[in-house]
């Protein structure tokens, strides 16, 4: 070969891969983000590529859609639609009101007075925690045999008790019996709103009318206990009166046994009395002296007239003693005796007082201090208001479709950013 001959220089490509290599490797990287597309943009993916679907790789495919909307569906419209039960839904509204009694009157006026009827707010409230407290369930329980009522082959095994999963206990059947009866307070109006739910209209109607009952019981109690407290209050204020009243009255018999008077303030009239008679009367004589000392200064008439008014004079100034101016004298005795009679006027007074209002209290226990007024008899349920089954099973889809468009969003960004 010459020099002036080009040489023709073969430059070799790369091999590429065999399609079947490259097509094989595509629905490995597909797959990964198979879970994050709908069933439509998977069936396109698919159809494109050639693969055909089968039933494991459309459930991995698909698995954050049943899992979080295709199963919670099912379940709630199997629960709502077939497993749970018809109940029965009886409302009662009642009204606890107060009567206050004004005015001082007594007796008729008290027992027929109806004005002054004022909601009682604390009561209220009382009376619906009573309805729904433990000892409320007990009493049905007893009384109207709650149990059996709970135990209705109509009810589901969610809402039976004892239910075939749970323990039969007073929690247990505490939870039960909330479940079945619910009480509201209309703040507005003071009306109380009483729902009773059961398995059968007729357990409903007559388990409803027996709270109300027991709410009348309740009240009657509560007024009986405050006519209880008022009474007994009374009757503690009577006796303390009473027995202040006897200490006063043997403190002024002693004060009249060792002083030896019976009324110091009589007694003080009548000596003043007496002293001014004595004044008088010496005033009188000592005029007398006098006229006879001018008229006849010899008279022997003139010295039993000046010995008539020494005594006087005499007699006057121990009335005078005995009024004022020693630890004997009236004016001492009369201090402690206006001390024992002030208190005794004061506990007549606190006694007097005290049975009155014992009295009072009295004339007020023949009346009711709270009425509990049923305003809505219990109504028998004639078709079940519970379950509300389509609107259960819808809100139940909505809530799961909302889960699951979030769950995909955030795994789908997720995955964008890496």
């Amino acid at each position: 070969m010459s020099r002036d001959t080009p040489t023709i220089v073969r430059h070799e490509t790369p091999s590429l891969a065999p399609p079947a290599e490259v097509g094989a490797a595509r629905p490995l990287r597909r797959i990964e983000m198979s879970a994050l597309l709908t069933p439509e943009d998977e069936t396109e993916w698919t159809e494109a590529d050639g693969a055909p679907p089968t039933r494991a790789g459309f459930l991995r495919r698909n698995a954050l859609f049943l899992s979080l909307f295709v199963v919670p569906v099912v379940a709630a419209t199997v629960l709502f639609g077939w497993i749970a039960s018809d109940v029965y839904v009886s409302e009662a509204k009642f009204i606890v009101r107060a009567a206050a009694h004004g005015g001082d009157g007594g007796g008729l006026a008290i027992l027929m007075q109806t004005q002054g009827m004022s909601r009682a707010v604390d009561e209220t409230h009382a009376v619906g925690e009573y309805i729904l407290s433990r000892d409320a369930a007990q009493l049905l329980a007893h009384d109207d045999g709650l149990r059996e009522v709970m135990a209705r082959p109509e009810a589901d095994v969610f809402s039976r008790y004892p239910g075939p999963f749970g323990k039969v206990n007073d929690e247990q059947f505490y939870r039960a019996y909330r479940r079945m009866v619910d009480v509201s307070v209309d703040t507005s109006t003071g009306i109380s709103l009483l729902e009773v739910r059961a398995s059968r209209p007729d357990d409903a109607t007559r388990l409803a009318a027996a709270l109300i009952a027991k709410g009348e019981a309740f009240v009657n109690r509560l007024n009986a206990r405050a006519n209880g407290d008022a009474i007994g209050f009374g009757e503690a204020l009577v006796a303390e009166s009473r027995a202040r009243m006897t200490d006063v009255e043997k403190r002024l018999a002693d004060y009249r046994n060792r002083e030896m008077v019976v009324d110091p303030g009589r007694e003080s009239a009548d000596t003043l009395a007496a002293l001014g008679t004595l004044v008088t009367e010496i005033s009188r004589q000592e005029a007398s002296l006098a006229q006879q000392l001018a008229m006849a200064p010899d008279s022997p008439g003139i010295a039993p007239q000046r010995e008539k008014i020494k005594s006087y004079r005499e007699e006057l100034a121990k009335r005078q003693r005995s009024v004022v101016g020693g630890p004997g004298s009236i004016a001492g005795k009369l201090q402690g005796y206006e001390m024992l009679m002030l208190e005794r006027e004061l506990a007549a007074r606190s006694l007097g007082t005290a049975m009155i209002e014992l009295e009072k209290a009295r004339q007020e226990s023949q009346s009711q201090r709270i009425y509990l007024q049923t305003i809505v008899v219990p109504s028998k349920p004639d078709q079940p208001t519970l379950p509300r089954r389509l609107t259960d099973i819808l809100l139940v889809a909505g809530l799961a479709f909302a889960v699951w468009w979030i769950a995909r969003t955030f795994v789908a960004s997720t995955l964008e950013h890496r």
